[in-house]
């Protein structure tokens, strides 16, 4: 049932399959025979089915792929996100993301209104125009109802090697490798060519949506074109290699010219990078980079604009190597220019927690959320804060109250169970891990966490009822799995 379900998902990331060989890159710049993609609301898949059936799919993706644990940048990606899909002409906005640990230029689109973003794409784009790009081109995807219009498409074909084609999509799209790419043969490839044509039309309308979203976001369009560019750059530099992206996003020089000519027509103006947008980047180059001493030298000697994002990339290595008084002297600076920024805040108390003085990391957190409250970043900051500083209590209870604004995200729920493990809280362990293990799709450990929590629960208590109610909510999980 297990792989049956794969390969059904697997026609979820973005439009439909395209497959580089040698052939399809030769005709690459030949004028496409492009299908009548019909009406977008009209398929035989409802946006409820498309929700329940993308939700599942993240469930099992976590449990495949190696994700990042950074709070600023998961919260950086959801705000560029949800400003991009207020003026986007997507309907519904239940959104999720998902930042994939992965160097590669890859992004997804899965019905329901997931976004898995690649770690990489921060290293292979230069502002936040193009990284916008590739987001609201995939919120165009969503809008377009691409996916169930492609499954309808698929209906009328009788590929009968269309399951082993997708399979081998869906891990080259979690592992980041060429392990699933060998699933899928030249033939698989030529049998799909009048899929890929259809998928190629997908991508040029979700680059002209994705353009309109832009400019209503006051973004500069022509991020679209400029990270095309860059896209091809990375595929001369790798030769027979692609980015991870071009393998499900066909990449023609018509479509190029396209998006250029497209951008033309935009009214010229002036548009001042997201700070926010080159900080995240410096976190991802460190996070990515194998010699981070080399990388901090690196940057010392670079002149020229974004200083202030050099600076801090220092800072936050320095941070990562241990080095609290060079992460602080090089910190001071910024603190002093704009003392109010998160990312600043968040490393001034990080150093301080790494000079045991919790107390002031605390003080400190304590104060910026009395602004900003339920931040997430500075919420996930001070919990660790007064867990070092061996207050359990407290960072329980601050935890159960995040928990309560960001109950789909799993490593607050993994977080927390370590925190309740700590305090003492043995029933809090278990229903905490139990919503770990659900939002990672190991239901049956889900379960049996679940029964530990009903034993620890009073008997004929409010608690055991709802315990019940969630061992059942799992049930209904594991059969619609089970019914893929």
């Amino acid at each position: 049932m297990l792989k049956r379900f794969l390969c059904i998902v697997a026609l979820l990331i973005t439009s439909s399959t395209l497959v580089i060989t040698s052939s399809s890159l030769a005709s690459a710049n030949d004028e496409l025979a492009l299908p009548d993609l019909g009406d977008v609301t009209a398929s035989r898949y409802s946006t409820q089915q498309e929700y329940k059936l993308g939700r599942t799919w993240l469930k099992i993706f976590r449990s495949q792929a190696e994700t990042i644990n950074d709070p600023l940048a998961q919260d950086y990606i959801e705000s560029l996100l949800y400003k991009l899909a207020a003026n986007s002409e997507l309907k519904d906005r239940r959104l999720e993301t998902v930042l994939v640990d992965n160097p590669t230029i890859n992004a997804f689109a899965v019905p329901g209104g997931v976004i898995g973003i690649h770690s990489g794409l921060f290293l292979n784009t230069d502002n936040e125009a193009q990284l916008a790009g590739v987001i609201a081109h995939e919120i165009a995807h969503l809008s377009q109802r691409h996916f169930s219009r492609s499954l309808d498409k698929a209906a009328q074909s009788t590929i009968p090697t269309l399951a082993g084609i997708l399979a081998g999509v869906v891990l080259a799209a979690t592992t980041g490798t060429d392990a699933g790419l060998a699933a899928i043969t030249a033939t698989q490839a030529a049998a799909l060519d009048k899929q890929l044509r259809f998928s190629r039309e997908h991508e040029q309308e979700a680059d002209r949506v994705g353009m309109e979203t832009m400019t209503r976001s006051d973004m500069d369009p022509n991020g679209i074109p400029t990270m095309f560019e860059n896209m091809n750059a990375q595929y001369r530099f790798r030769g027979a290699n692609p980015p991870e992206f071009l393998l499900t996003h066909p990449l023609t020089e018509s479509r190029i010219n396209d998006s250029r000519n497209r951008a033309r027509q935009y009214p010229r103006k002036v548009y001042t990078d997201n700070l926010n947008y080159q900080l995240i980047k410096k976190r991802m180059e460190v996070h990515h980079s194998s010699n981070k001493a080399n990388l901090i030298k690196q940057w010392q000697n670079e002149e020229g604009s974004n200083g202030e994002a050099r600076r801090y990339g220092i800072a936050f290595a320095l941070i990562q190597l241990k080095k609290w008084d060079q992460a602080e002297e090089q910190l001071q600076p910024l603190l002093k220019q704009d003392s109010g920024r998160i990312a600043y805040q968040l490393a001034e108390a990080e150093i301080q927690m790494g000079k045991k003085n919790y107390r002031d990391a605390i003080i400190l957190l304590k104060k910026r959320l009395d602004i900003s409250p339920h931040n997430h970043p500075l919420t996930m900051m001070l919990a660790e804060a007064l867990q070092e500083a061996d207050r359990f209590d407290e960072a329980d209870a601050l935890l159960s109250e995040q928990s309560k604004h960001r109950e789909g995200d799993p490593q607050l729920w993994y977080d927390l169970a370590e925190v309740r493990g700590l305090a003492g809280n043995i029933l809090g362990v278990h229903l905490a891990r139990s919503e770990y293990f659900i939002l990672n799709g190991q239901f049956q450990r889900a379960q049996s966490q679940l029964r530990y929590a009903y034993k620890e629960a009073p008997e004929n208590s409010i608690q055991r009822s709802r315990i019940r109610e969630r061992l059942r909510d799992v049930d209904e999980m594991r059969e619609f799995l089970e019914t893929m």
